[in-house]
C-alpha cells in the first residue's frame, strides 16, 4: 500500500488552507485548497471547515485506514 503523510499549510495571501501529500521520497502533491471563512473568530462556518477537513484527513489516510480494519 503506498503510504504517504498531509501536510497543511496557510497561504496568508490568498487566506486559505492548502494540504498536501507528502510521499516517502518527500514528493509533495496536492490533496486539497480550502478558502478559510470571511467571519472573525470560531464562526459555524470555520467550526463545519475543522470538521470536514479532519474528517477528509483521517479518511484520506492509508495509515489511518489500517489501524482501524485491524482494531475493529
Amino acid at each position: 500500500m503506498n503510504t504517504y503523510d498531509h501536510l497543511v499549510c496557510v497561504d496568508e495571501d490568498a487566506k486559505e488552507l492548502v494540504v498536501f501529500r507528502v510521499g516517502a521520497d518527500g514528493k509533495r502533491t496536492l490533496f486539497t485548497r480550502v478558502t478559510l471563512p470571511q467571519v472573525e473568530g470560531w464562526s459555524a462556518e470555520l467550526q463545519d471547515l475543522a470538521k470536514a477537513l479532519g474528517e477528509n484527513l483521517l479518511i484520506d489516510s492509508p495509515v489511518i485506514r489500517r489501524i482501524l480494519m485491524c482494531e475493529t
